[in-house]
């Protein structure tokens, strides 16, 4: 992996540090067990900042795609989510995974044709619907009605997916406004 140290600035750093220190610090770590939707959101911030830090300060391999996409599809199968949501230590790995899950994925971003970026996109997109709405009509494994370790409860999950939801499509809203501007040059 290629390290940009004239990109790497102070300024250009801020994003993804404080997305990083938002994600883990006592409060948070403290309040995630407690409200799913927490979780879930930092998961977003977690990836969105390594992805950050990753599109802009490094370049990496097309083989970089694979842990990419395999980290954050691995935390989000119940058994591992509702891991991770139950034991500090195991949510930490977590995080500090799906951060550097983010920046591989960023760092390999440049080197991929527009249709490889667009398969991808969607194909997230569509993950993350399918997570959604599985949550938002309450399907038991994302809970402690599965795995009695979980610290979630099946009505937490409603409101969860409605925050991935959400986030969703101002990420959405985010990368079509930037493809618009890049297509007719605005």
């Amino acid at each position: 992996m290629q390290i940009l140290r004239d990109k790497l600035t102070k300024k250009s750093l801020i994003i993804p540090v404080l997305f990083l220190i938002v994600a883990i610090n006592p409060v948070t770590e403290l309040l995630e067990p407690r409200y799913e939707a927490l979780y879930m959101a930092m998961h977003y911030v977690l990836y969105i900042g390594g992805f950050v830090l990753g599109y802009i300060g490094f370049r990496g391999s097309k083989i970089y795609l694979i842990p990419g996409i395999i980290i954050p599809v691995f935390w989000h199968i119940p058994y591992f989510f509702n891991l991770g949501g139950a034991y500090l230590c195991l949510r930490i790995v977590e995080d500090l995974s799906l951060y550097l899950g983010g920046l591989v994925m960023g760092s390999t971003i440049h080197g991929l044709n527009n249709a490889i970026k667009a398969i991808l996109f969607v194909l997230w997109m569509m993950g993350d619907s399918v997570l959604s709405v599985i949550l938002i009509v309450g399907w038991p494994p994302y809970s402690n009605q599965v795995y009695p370790f979980s610290p979630f409860s099946i009505s937490e999950e409603f409101w969860t997916g409605l925050v991935m939801f959400g986030i969703m499509t101002v990420i959405f809203i985010y990368i079509i406004l930037g493809f618009i501007r890049t297509v007719f040059k605005i």
